[in-house]
């Protein structure tokens, strides 16, 4: 728990202690929420939106993407005290399940808590978000995004007597689920990005020259692949995090060369976006596999 208030704060943790919670914790600051996470399975995290403002996102997604804590499936209830559009929108972006506007009252903390305990909606997965699925449907797949299941440790807990251990259990076995299509998500945004821009590279190569479009796809495919190197080195992924290097170096070359130049290049990025669906689809539990094409498409790459 996380609250500017810390009057407030106390009397939601002695109305929650009386309704059967009763191992709350108060988290002010970004460090001790973090080390709180780390420590077990929490099942509810209730934050201020005041005490992070624009890092809010950022925090939070760390804790959806388990970066930091155990559990990134825990409900995450946040306060705020202006519910403007562009604070809703952040609220949103950073994955919470529910937002309560201050004042705060332990009849809203409890209304939230027990719609909770009864249902849970999906989680979406992207590149770039992961969190509660806050639209209507609940397809395999939304404009490119996946869609899965998430245990709900606080029903699994409070209502169903489930062990710490097999809590352990779930969780870790949807983590893994989490992080399949995490990968999945990479592939589906590379794949994107990449026919986006064979697409930008053909108008722009015609009068009146305009590549904005071009650019800003490759800037954008340059982020999420610096984001795929990062996730996958030091794992059994590493050859993957070799391919998506190659393809940072590939946009590097396309931002310095004339549109006219451009066409090899462009299609080599395709070829390498081919290459890392490959690899984390068809070939993921592969090693071998992934060390031969990320060697052949570095081979090919110095020849270009």
């Amino acid at each position: 728990m996380g609250a500017t208030d810390s009057d407030v704060a106390a009397d939601l943790k002695e109305t929650l202690h009386a309704r059967g919670v009763h191992h709350a914790q108060e988290c002010g600051a970004t460090d001790h929420l973090f080390s709180a996470l780390d420590a077990e399975i929490v099942d509810v995290l209730m934050y201020d939106y005041d005490l992070l403002g624009l890092d809010y996102i950022e925090v939070m997604q760390k804790i959806r993407r388990k970066v930091r804590g155990q559990n990134p499936f825990l409900i995450i209830v946040a306060t705020v005290a202006n519910s403007g559009f562009e604070n809703v929108r952040r609220l949103i972006s950073a994955g919470v399940d529910d937002l309560i506007v201050k004042p705060i009252t332990a009849d809203r903390v409890i209304q939230s808590l027990n719609t909770f305990s009864r249902k849970r909606k999906p989680f979406v997965v992207s590149h770039d978000y992961v969190g509660p699925l806050h639209r209507r449907g609940n397809g395999a797949e939304v404009a490119g995004q996946q869609v899965i299941r998430v245990p709900n440790t606080l029903r699994s807990r409070a209502i169903e007597g489930v062990s710490d251990a097999e809590l352990e259990k779930m969780v870790t076995t949807a983590v893994e689920r989490l992080e399949e299509k995490r990968l999945d998500a990479f592939d589906l945004a590379i794949a994107r990005l990449s026919t986006q821009i064979a697409e930008f590279h053909t108008q722009a190569s015609k009068p009146p020259h305009d590549k904005a479009d071009f650019e800003a796809a490759l800037g954008e495919l340059e982020f999420i692949a610096a984001e795929l190197r990062d996730r996958c080195h030091f794992t059994p992924f590493a050859r993957v995090a070799d391919l998506a290097t190659m393809l940072i170096a590939i946009v590097h070359r396309l931002f310095r060369k004339p549109i006219s130049r451009a066409a090899v290049d462009v299609q080599l990025l395709e070829k390498l976006s081919m290459a890392i669906h490959r690899a984390l689809t068809v070939e993921r539990q592969s090693v071998g596999v992934m060390q031969e094409i990320a060697s052949a498409v570095s081979e090919y790459t110095l020849k270009s």
